[in-house]
């Protein structure tokens, strides 16, 4: 017998009995639980497939999410929640269709999710689909009429759209369901400011008054209003009938400020500020702007050479303030820092950056500024130090490492030099330049250690990185030249670094050199001349081979006088004393 045909025949005579409305048999449930048992089945891959989904989504693996959540929803079409997070991947994964498909879907499976909604209203404005998203808004609206939040994005929507009265008849609703509160009124203010119907924004504005007229906020609005209209007389009783109302309010007290400033009254704005800058409780992140914009207009070419001097001495006293309202940042030493820095004061800059780190410890930008000041300083010992401190506590990037390296290799501890480079070189990626930079490094720190092949390699290398790289070019031919080595390579990367940065007092003493220990004694004259006229009068070594040179056309005593000059000057060779005691060139 067939077991299949037998069990289909019980099923049907159950089923046969029970519509006959019969006595039940045992048998029913059995049939009615195999009947069940597929429907549960689904639900439970469905539910598994959902979990593996959100598990791989969680853990950022974006394509395997997209595939399970797609497998579940094949088990179960209408699942809601599985076309949500399809539609959120698809955004990520920037297939706009997909996303709105999936969004919408959502909805159609449990329109009561206002998540869902929200979904496909913040899609459809990223899809450049607004009047969808303003359908999806009234939606929302209606179905949640207290969720305050949604009528701001209904009106900004029709706002940018061009559709303006009915932004304003957005904003009435809420004032009758919500009342004529701030958040409304500032709202409402900056859409009618922006579109330009000041009249409007007047008439709201006064209304705000009229129903709180103790609301020192309303006053300064209205004085922002008529800045923006140039009525700075009936502005600046605004800003300081506000003040009055709340005298303790350092935000109001800035726009003051501002105003001020704004209209020539730079001594009055700044009294202001430094009311404002002694507030502890005042956001200081607002005051750190008010001083990036002093630091911006006091390096601008635009500003009158007369002003720059007050309004460098006001930013600094404002400075000094910042930084005894605020003992407990390292924001106002940082910004203390680059003032100095610009205004020439190595020293002063290093040490604002270093009171800085005292709070700011992990932010790398400033490291990177002490260690540039510790090179520009020639303090290797401080730039051997805080390279490694860097270092520490940024092990994976490359730069503290080039710093340590320089440090190490200028202190003469080569190996521990080269150790530090290799580490640094290992951790750079997708920077051509910064890889060229280590490279060229280890080329100068072998060459310290006289370990020339290595370092001849390790400059090969940075070239067929950057083959163009004028400081690597100059620092390679020199140490030929001083080799007196492959004269005619030299000879060429030196005249070509000349090219990509002329007028560097450096590069055109290289070149001399190089020409120097060619033979070519008048042209090598010509060149050393040129950078003693480009800065180089002051730099030792320049001096000195301006006296190399002289010496080899026959000028003796011109000679003795640069050597005498370079002497005093310092950062010369080993040989200068033997030159100036013997009055002939030697190595």
């Amino acid at each position: 017998m067939n077991p299949l045909r037998t069990t289909l025949c019980t099923l049907a005579t159950a089923l046969l009995l029970a519509a006959c409305g019969g006595a039940r048999p045992a048998v029913t449930a059995t049939g009615e639980a195999a009947l069940a048992a597929p429907a549960k089945d689904r639900r439970a891959k469905s539910l598994k497939l959902y979990l593996e989904a959100t598990q791989a989504r969680l853990t950022g693996n974006g394509a395997k999410a997209i595939g399970l959540y797609e497998q579940c929803l094949k088990i179960d079409p209408a699942n809601a929640a599985a076309h949500f997070e399809l539609g959120k991947l698809y955004h990520q994964a920037q297939e706009m269709p997909s996303a709105l498909d999936h969004a919408r879907k959502a909805i159609d499976a449990d329109a009561a999710n206002i998540w869902y909604r929200f979904l496909l209203a913040d899609l459809y404005q990223q899809a450049h689909q607004p009047k969808q998203a303003v359908e999806v808004y009234n939606g929302i609206i209606d179905r949640w009429p207290d969720r305050y939040e949604v009528y701001f994005d209904l009106a900004n929507t029709l706002a940018r759209t061009g559709r303006m009265d009915e932004a304003g008849r957005v904003f009435a609703r809420m004032e009758e369901r919500f009342g004529l509160n701030e958040e409304v009124i500032m709202q409402q203010f900056g859409m009618l400011a922006a579109a330009g119907r000041m009249e409007q924004a007047e008439e709201l504005v006064q209304r705000a008054i009229g129903a709180h007229p103790q609301v020192a906020a309303y006053q300064a609005l209205l004085g922002e209003l008529y800045d923006r209209r140039g009525e700075k007389d009936k502005a600046r009783a605004q800003y300081i009938k506000a003040l009055e109302l709340d005298p303790a309010n350092s935000m109001l007290r800035l726009g003051l400020a501002e105003h001020l400033y704004a209209n020539g009254l730079h001594e009055e704005a700044f009294d202001q500020l430094g009311l404002v800058f002694q507030d502890p409780e005042m956001d200081l992140d607002a005051k750190m702007q008010v001083l990036i914009g002093f630091f911006e207009m006091s390096g601008h070419e635009g500003l009158d050479p007369a002003d720059r001097p007050t309004l460098v001495r006001r930013s600094y006293g404002l400075i000094d303030i910042l930084e005894k309202a605020h003992p407990e940042s390292g924001k106002p030493h940082s910004i203390h820092g680059d003032f100095l820095l610009r205004d020439g004061d190595l020293e002063g800059a290093r040490e604002q950056f270093l009171l800085a780190l005292r709070h700011e410890k992990d932010r790398f930008p400033i490291w990177f500024q002490v260690m540039q000041l510790d090179l520009q300083l020639g303090d290797d010992e401080g730039l051997r130090q805080h390279s490694a401190d860097a270092a520490e506590l940024f092990p994976t990037l490359p730069e503290p490492h080039l710093f340590n390296g320089i440090a190490l290799s200028r202190l003469g501890r080569h190996d521990e030099a080269v150790d530090a480079l290799v580490t640094g070189r290992d951790l750079v990626v997708d920077n051509p330049p910064l890889l060229a930079q280590f490279w060229s490094s280890l080329g100068d720190t072998h060459n310290e250690a006289m370990r020339f092949d290595k370092s001849d390699a390790a400059f090969e290398k940075a070239l067929g990185v950057m083959p163009d790289d004028p400081n690597t070019l100059n620092n390679y031919a020199y140490y030929l030249s001083v080799r007196n080595v492959q004269l005619d390579k030299a000879e060429r990367m030196s005249k070509r670094s000349n090219e990509l940065a002329p007028g560097q007092p450096s590069y055109l003493d290289t070149y001399a050199w190089v020409l120097f220990r060619a033979g070519k004694f008048i042209e090598a004259r010509e060149w050393i001349e040129k950078a003693l006229e480009s800065g180089g009068r002051d730099q030792g070594l320049i001096v000195e081979h301006y006296g190399d040179i002289l010496y080899q056309l026959g000028d003796d005593q011109g000679a003795l006088e640069q050597w005498r000059r370079a002497k005093g000057l310092g950062g010369t060779t080993e040989a200068l004393d033997r030159k100036i005691d013997q009055g002939t060139w030697v190595e």
